[in-house]
């Protein structure tokens, strides 16, 4: 019987398979995000584009040194500022909305800005084009 051996995990290592993961369900996640916001539902266009947000910071710290890290945050936003320069500011531009996305996750904020949505996905397809980007790929254009 054949064996399929992927290349991303035979010769790119552990950190480049997580990546490639973690990178293909922040694109399905980004997706998702920019029907419901075309579909009027700007909570889960929020919630959708944060999960993709944290799924890109994923990719960049499974290929970075503090991937191999024993002891390091427990947060993504925290990891990612430990990464790099960069990420010290993609953490902490994507954090800001954190409070943002827990108070309508909870229910505390029903209606939400669809200029803030609109805003926050693009930044979103910004950082995930750029981490594309440095992982070779190339993206679709949404």
């Amino acid at each position: 019987m054949a064996t399929v051996i992927s290349a991303t995990t035979r010769f790119g290592g552990r950190g480049e398979a997580k990546r490639a993961e973690f990178l293909g369900k922040a694109h399905v996640l980004l997706t998702q995000s920019q029907v419901a916001l075309r579909a009027g539902d700007e909570a889960s266009a929020l919630e959708l584009a944060y999960q993709a947000a944290l799924r890109t910071a994923g990719a960049r710290i499974a290929v970075s040194a503090v991937a191999q890290r024993k002891r390091k945050p427990h947060g993504a936003w925290d990891q990612l500022a430990l990464v790099d320069e960069t990420g010290v500011e993609q953490a902490a531009d994507f954090k800001a909305f954190s409070k943002l996305r827990s108070r309508v996750s909870s229910g505390m904020e029903v209606e939400v800005d669809p200029v803030i949505v609109r805003e926050f996905v693009q930044r979103v397809r910004g950082f995930l084009d750029s981490v594309d980007a440095e992982a070779g790929w190339v993206s679709e254009v949404a």
